[in-house]
């Protein structure tokens, strides 16, 4: 129940409740499902799954501390909508037979941007800033973590094959910069 009160609620922020404009719901998805992937596809996905479990350590920060209703709001909708995502793509990878991550050493990396995961070190920080600065960091880190969605979900868009895995990209690429207009806006 308190996940569909959160994704409730997070929907009607992402849809700009109270604004003057109208939100309009998603597109009703298209994609035919295929097993075709590349090894962008793969990589994406190995990417993709620990920075999401890496978000969802940070949005689950904001859940006992002093922020705004709206940034709790925000990040209660990001943690559904991520837990749904990782489901997603490690069923993908189990399909096609792929381990869920491609290990640990950076230069797995190279050839996509770099590592674009947040740091245990830099998560292990936030959880210990002081309630008065809390907020902020919050916002700071997420934003950053999120535009690295961004990055990933982009070289989905260019260089993968598989339908679901770019119809995904395509969907992380579109929420993450909202997500990420959304905090710049809570920081001014």
């Amino acid at each position: 129940m308190r996940r569909l009160a959160a994704l409730v609620a997070g929907v009607l922020v992402l849809a700009g409740c109270g604004s003057t404009t109208t939100a309009t719901p998603p597109p009703v998805s298209t994609v035919v499902e295929t097993d075709e992937f590349n090894e962008t596809d793969v990589m994406f996905l190995q990417m993709t799954v620990p920075h999401h479990r890496a978000g969802l350590e940070i949005v689950r920060l904001a859940e006992d501390r002093p922020v705004r209703a709206e940034v709790k709001t925000l990040a209660a909708a990001i943690e559904v909508t991520q837990l749904s995502e990782v489901d997603s793509m490690t069923k993908w990878l189990a399909d096609w037979e792929q381990p869920e991550t491609a290990g640990d050493n950076p230069q797995l990396h190279a050839g996509h941007g770099g590592d674009h995961s947040t740091s245990p070190e830099a998560i292990a920080e936030l959880a210990a800033t002081g309630p008065a600065e809390f907020e902020k960091a919050f916002l700071n880190l997420l934003i950053g973590h999120q535009h690295n969605a961004v990055a990933m979900a982009k070289l989905e868009k260019e260089g993968g094959v598989n339908p679901q895995a770019k119809d995904l990209a395509e969907r992380i690429f579109n929420s993450r910069t909202a997500q990420i207009a959304q905090m710049l806006g809570y920081l001014e």
